[in-house]
């Protein structure tokens, strides 16, 4: 899998997410909470119907979809989630695991 921010992807895109500027903080946060919804995806329990905002949910730390958008969704930037054998990622931080391990706690709120 991987994340790109305002390019056009040279694989198939499994989902895009138009974002405002304050929900793209970090390409290593973005890269790990679509690695949430990939799982989600997988194992069948997605926190939306699409993965576009199960996506959101988890960046904006909510189990609303309302809020979710009202607080990320916007025209600054498009990410785009894209099938790949490219392993290589940017350097995860600390701080990039406790913010993706902040959205995950969504979808432990919803079940």
């Amino acid at each position: 899998m991987k994340v790109l921010i305002d390019k056009e992807p040279d694989g198939p895109v499994i989902f895009m997410v138009n974002l405002r500027d304050e929900c793209v903080k970090k390409p290593g946060v973005l890269y790990l909470v679509a690695l949430q919804t990939m799982f989600a995806i997988q194992k069948g329990e997605l926190l939306a119907k699409k993965p576009e905002i199960d996506f959101l949910m988890r960046l904006a730390k909510t189990d609303q979809i309302f809020l979710a958008k009202k607080i990320c969704s916007g025209t600054d930037h498009i990410v785009y989630i894209i099938e790949s054998d490219d392993k290589t990622v940017e350097k995860i931080s600390e701080e990039d695991i406790n913010e993706a391990e902040l959205s995950a706690l969504v979808s432990a709120k919803k079940s």
